[in-house]
């Protein structure tokens, strides 16, 4: 009976050193790089996707005038697919989320879904950029922890929203209409 249970334990510490752990994933994932393109399937900028030990930092420029001037909601999307621009980004799926155990917001006590991001601010003129960092996602291609995948078999998408995102309200945070979408989509 003892060597059965040495025998498990063995395979279970086998298993686990075959999974990366997040340092790991950090120095082997080339960051990955998509265009935002808008609702008239026009560029509107890029997104690089960086994977951190403990998350992904999104690092976003805009082209000079593409994005409307002011505040605008960020989400991850549980789609790799921007293909629909003229119907409003639909492609792209709702928000990348662990389920029915958590609600959209930042702000939420019963959330955040992993697909919630801090807004951003699009200047009246020139070009201008941000970075948000993600803790619950991955650029892996499988879960790592409680942290879901970006780049499964479908991919996931970067949406950004006419209206900033109040961080509470079900489903979107009162974001309004989908404006602009990066897809990352996994490499073949």
């Amino acid at each position: 009976m003892r060597s059965l249970a040495a025998l498990i334990f063995a395979g279970l510490l086998a298993a686990c050193a075959g999974t990366p752990d997040g340092a790991q994933l950090a120095a082997q994932m080339q960051p990955r790089t998509a265009w935002i393109v808008g609702s008239d399937g026009q560029a509107v900028g890029q997104a690089t996707f960086t994977e951190a030990p403990h998350g992904v930092l999104i690092h976003l420029e805009f082209l000079e005038r593409r994005l409307p001037p002011g505040w605008h909601g960020l989400h991850l999307h549980e789609r790799g697919d921007c293909s629909d621009f003229a119907n409003g980004f639909q492609a792209a799926g709702a928000h990348i989320s662990l389920g029915h155990r958590t609600q959209h917001g930042l702000l939420n006590r019963r959330g955040p879904e992993s697909g919630d991001l801090p807004n951003i601010f699009a200047s009246p003129a020139g070009v201008h950029g941000a970075e948000v960092f993600s803790p619950h996602v991955t650029l892996h291609n499988a879960r790592i922890g409680n942290r879901l995948p970006l780049l499964d078999s479908d991919g996931a998408a970067l949406l950004i929203h006419a209206s900033r995102d109040d961080h509470s309200t079900q489903p979107i945070g009162n974001a309004g209409a989908r404006i602009a979408c990066a897809a990352l989509t996994p490499l073949p």
